[in-house]
């Protein structure tokens, strides 16, 4: 059994990564938690673990000064590292100092799994050591074009470092006579009539890879790696080379000929062999842009969208203004909001599958919990709020989540319509009862309109409506009851009496009672001695 350490600052995560892998079948037994940076190493100083599966970002010490110290002290643990957002610089430093992989959160099962396969056969072949000597050994008995394509490979998936690269190439003579690299990631659409037998898949990936091959040939050198539904090509060429145009090329070229759609991820330029593990993970990240834009077309690698406080401020802004034309049952105008929000949702998503579905999961949690909050329905159940992820996790295009967010929001409009008396007085009693308990504070129609998730211009009609009075009158009145109350029955000055009741002016409280009852407040205490 190899021995692991999970570590994350929420134990909430810690506790889902043990129950969602079935740890003991693939040979690995979990030996300790940890929730820090500095909690982490000293664990691992202690317990010596084949891997680690890691927060990047973590109190006391960041997962990158982790697998720095664990490099610096020469030990054979294997990193994985998970993240709450996707960050390129992160994955980069992350990969530079020999991580496994770099995983996103909410993590796929699959691909986790894929890590720790990746993890598990790292471990087991420095156990059997399995050094440079016999890997050459292993490299002589086949041909030099397998080798270089499993050397590429490796190299794609950091599984080997620079140097050693450099000098096996040197060793088989490969002709890669360009400085720049450049990974093209392939991926083959479904067949018509659904998903490719086993056999035509095979034949087709042979037909793809040789017109691949003929068409880079032209100018450039290629090394192609194999993938199950795909190919990743790795494109050895002249610093300018337009690799976009390349792939768009291949796009048209396998459409006319192979009568097939392929969608082909183009990854950055980079200048020597330590650079392709980053343009193949760019180039598996643009693939993934075709989520949003759409299939049987290139995709060209962008570096990630500075997100951050103004990301989270027009999100706040137009969640409330949806949430507000849900109260008001204007399908029209919600629709329409939403429509935005999804925009604002691809764009931030950087790419990213994961991250677009946690926004739109997010999305309608916080209308479910905002319509809860003025009375409004029951709070969506664990099992409910489980089943809309895995919905829309499972669809292949995000027009699809669209479509299922958007038919969630007019079950929300349906169930306002049928409602609508007893959530309007549940609204209404929801704003009497804090007038009544805070007149004392600085309350506006805004600030009331804010309450329940309403524009003010509405709510001014919709309490009127309920109260046969203005918003304003009826504020001044409660604040005059008790105004009352306290002159008659209290030895309170009248300032007193004004701050208590929520004026800060005296005079300005004299004059509204006067208005209201006809009197000074003193000629009313008098008047009633």
């Amino acid at each position: 059994m190899l021995n692991a350490i999970l570590a994350d600052d929420e134990p909430v995560i810690i506790r889902g990564l043990r129950k969602l892998i079935p740890w003991e079948e693939l040979g690995v037994r979990i030996v300790g938690e940890a929730w820090t940076g500095q909690g982490l190493m000293d664990l691992i100083e202690q317990e010596k673990p084949d891997l680690v599966i890691t927060d990047i970002s973590m109190p006391d010490g960041t997962g990158i000064d982790v697998i720095k110290w664990v490099n610096e002290r020469k030990l054979r643990t294997k990193v994985i590292f998970v993240s709450a957002y996707q960050d390129f610089a992160y994955a980069k430093d992350a990969i530079a100092y020999g991580a496994v992989d770099y995983l996103v959160k909410p993590i796929e099962k699959d691909a986790l799994l894929a890590a720790i396969g990746k993890a598990v056969h790292l471990v087991r072949e420095e156990t059997e050591e399995l050094g440079t000597k016999g890997r050459l050994a292993v490299y002589e008995q086949k041909d030099m074009s397998s080798q270089v394509e499993e050397l590429f490979d490796r190299l794609a998936r950091g599984e080997i470092r620079t140097e050693e690269a450099k000098r096996l190439l040197g060793k088989l003579k490969a002709e890669l006579p360009f400085p720049c690299y450049t990974a093209l990631e392939l991926e083959l659409e479904e067949h018509h009539s659904g998903s490719w037998e086993e056999h035509e898949k095979r034949l087709l990936l042979f037909a793809v890879t040789n017109l691949c091959e003929e068409l880079v040939k032209e100018k450039d050198a290629v090394v192609v790696l194999g993938r199950t539904d795909g190919l990743c090509l790795i494109v050895n060429h002249a610093p300018g080379r337009d690799m976009f145009q390349l792939a768009e090329e291949m796009v048209e070229k396998i459409r006319g000929y192979l009568k097939t759609g392929v969608t082909v991820g183009v990854g950055g330029q980079a200048s020597g062999l330590e650079g392709i593990r980053a343009s193949y993970l760019a180039a598996r990240e643009a693939l993934q842009a075709s989520y949003f834009d759409g299939t049987g077309r290139a995709h060209q690698w962008m570096p990630p969208r500075e997100t951050g406080a103004s990301a989270s401020g027009w999100s706040g802004g137009l969640k409330d203004s949806l949430l507000q034309s849900l109260l008001a049952k204007e399908e029209e105008g919600a629709l329409e909001i939403l429509g935005e929000l999804f925009e604002r949702i691809a764009l931030e998503a950087g790419g990213s599958k994961e991250a677009a579905v946690a926004s739109c999961y997010t999305l309608l949690f916080e209308l479910m919990e905002g319509l809860q909050k003025v009375g409004i329905g029951a709070p969506a159940s664990a099992q409910e709020q489980q089943g809309w992820l895995r919905t829309m996790q499972g669809y292949g295009r995000f027009e699809e989540v669209k479509r299922f967010v958007t038919g969630e929001l007019r079950g929300m409009l349906g169930r306002l319509r049928a409602g609508s008396g007893a959530k309007e007085a549940q609204q209404m009693k929801l704003v009497k009862d804090y007038i009544e308990g805070n007149y004392q504070e600085n309350i506006t129609l805004e600030s009331m309109a804010s309450l329940v998730y309403m524009n003010p211009y509405y709510f001014s009609s919709f309490f009127k409506k309920h109260t046969g009075q203005n918003f304003k009158q009826y504020l001044t009145e409660v604040r005059m009851n008790r105004a009352v109350k306290l002159l008659l029955h209290t030895e309170l000055m009248i300032y007193e009496i004004a701050e208590a009741v929520g004026y800060n002016n005296a005079r300005q409280f004299s004059d509204m009672f006067k208005k209201q009852f006809g009197k000074l407040p003193h000629e009313y205490k008098s008047g009633r001695a």
